[in-house]
């Protein structure tokens, strides 16, 4: 048998060895994948479980504070404050004010690059009873 093949026989041994060496390796690297997964999956669905919570123990928060219990009383029992979602609610006179405001120009697409100074913009011409009318405040 020439060097080479005793080169190749051995090489062939050392990647054998080392290719069950590897095999337990593989498998418990497949089981912790399989645990990831399944905690997720798991928290996933505490998650869930403590979402649908949040409406109801807001209200029974809001019902505790309505009978006379404070915020600090209710956290020195060791309540926590529920989460505070914000209502939905219908847009108020400001609002519709801004939607009828007008609107300012659009900046040009490209700017050319600022040398100088910046530049300051030019005032409006409206009234000041016009710009405090367009913002929804009664006028004086």
């Amino acid at each position: 048998m020439s060097s080479a093949e005793e080169f190749l026989q051995r090489m062939e041994r050392l990647q054998a060895a080392k290719g069950e060496a590897f095999k337990p390796l593989a498998e418990i690297l497949g089981q912790r994948a399989a645990i990831q997964k399944e905690r997720e999956t798991v928290l996933a669905g505490f998650e869930e479980r403590l979402a649908a919570l949040n409406e109801p123990y807001g209200k029974a928060y809001a019902t505790a504070e309505k009978a006379g219990w404070t915020a600090a009383e209710l956290a020195e029992l060791g309540v926590e404050e529920p989460v505070k979602r914000p209502r939905g609610r219908r847009p108020g006179k400001a609002a519709a004010a801004k939607k009828t405001a007008p609107k300012t120009e659009a900046a040009p697409e490209k700017a050319a690059p600022q040398t100088g100074p910046p530049a300051v913009p030019a005032p409006a011409h409206e009234s000041t009873g016009d710009a405090v009318a367009a913002a929804g405040f009664p006028s004086a």
